[in-house]
């Protein structure tokens, strides 16, 4: 059994990455796995202030939010699943500030599997110039292994991705961790 975590920064309930993201999750859970998905929506996350108190006192962040058990929930995790709608060729905001706020402990990032879930109102040209973001903050890790993605593009609609062979794919990919 593995430790999944999934961290969701669609801002829509019935998002096409949202709704993605449980899929792969019913998958996991079917498979026998321990999944938490987080919606970064759902959450309080102030923005990173460049303070560096993190660096001066053992990587904890002064700013009293959600973040702390995100951080948490992070570390513990086997497997992180990174799920993001493309707003303007780039990830969503609350996906940067996730990564910005994961800055205390960008040095003892760990070791996991990761998993990406993108959707985009448009081509998949857009997803793959969105993809800096992530891969920078993925790279920081002592290891990874990038085990799989799910590109879903010319989904505009909220909950486009329901009618689409992809939504069964991300139960697959779930499924097979």
């Amino acid at each position: 059994m593995k430790n999944i975590l999934i961290i969701s920064s669609s801002p829509r309930k019935a998002g096409n990455s949202q709704l993605l993201c449980e899929q792969f999750k019913a998958g996991a859970e079917a498979s026998g796995h321990k999944v938490t998905l987080v919606r970064l929506a759902e959450k309080q996350i102030g923005f990173c202030r460049a303070c560096d108190a993190c660096m001066r006192n053992g990587g904890t962040c002064i700013l009293r939010d959600d973040m702390h058990e995100l951080i948490e929930a992070f570390q513990k995790a086997d497997v992180l699943v990174l799920a993001t709608p493309v707003y303007f060729y780039g990830i969503s905001s609350l996906m940067k500030l996730f990564i910005d706020r994961m800055y205390p402990i960008w040095q003892q990032l760990g070791c996991k599997e990761i998993y990406y879930i993108v959707s985009a109102g448009l081509g998949t040209d857009i997803i793959s110039r969105s993809l800096g973001d992530l891969d920078g903050f993925v790279e920081h890790l002592q290891h990874y292994e990038r085990k799989g993605k799910i590109f879903a593009s010319n989904v505009m609609d909220a909950g486009a991705v329901r009618s689409l062979p992809i939504i069964q794919e991300a139960y697959r990919m779930g499924q097979s961790v």
